[in-house]
């Protein structure tokens, strides 16, 4: 009833689907109030993708437990099933868990740069191209909002990273 005793492997499998269904709530609200983007035009399955796609990468890169890929496996089916009812379309499991690995290759590519020295500024990169997978549209508009809003992008890694850390190393 209290967790007390549960493997660890089950304590991970829980904390990440609690941290990757929550990340779709911050970007949500990242469009919403930072972006001004009305809400009828804000893909929320790209919300699951993008958040999932930064839980993935951050935590392939800092968990240290075992079983590192089954429990990432069964956390992500599990956060993009739980995503399908609400994202306001109709999508099976299947068409997303493929749209969620294509854009994973395309987020993968833009959050390295984010761990590099010799990149400018990666998050506006970064939120750009979510920004255009969100809305489905060019970015070029709403390049001043996004600039403002990078700095939200970058935090957002970073409580990821605190998160894997912090909270799956116990």
């Amino acid at each position: 009833m209290f967790g007390f005793g549960k493997p660890k492997k089950a304590k991970a499998l829980e904390a990440l689907k609690n941290q990757g269904v929550g990340g779709q709530s911050v970007m949500y609200s990242l469009f919403i109030k930072a972006l001004k983007v009305p809400n009828d035009r804000v893909r929320k399955i790209e919300l699951t993708y993008f958040s999932l796609s930064v839980l993935t990468y951050v935590f392939l890169r800092f968990y240290k437990g075992s079983e590192k890929e089954q429990i990432l496996d069964d956390a992500a089916l599990y956060i993009i099933e739980a995503s399908i009812p609400n994202c306001g379309e109709a999508i099976s499991k299947n068409q997303a868990v493929t749209e969620y690995q294509k854009r994973y290759k395309e987020y993968d590519v833009l959050l390295r740069p984010l761990f590099s020295k010799n990149d400018v500024d990666p998050n506006i990169t970064l939120l750009m191209h979510f920004y255009e997978r969100v809305i489905q549209d060019s970015a070029k508009d709403s390049m001043i909002q996004i600039a403002a809003a990078s700095t939200l992008i970058a935090q957002y890694v970073l409580d990821n990273i605190d998160f894997v850390k912090n909270e799956m190393q116990t």
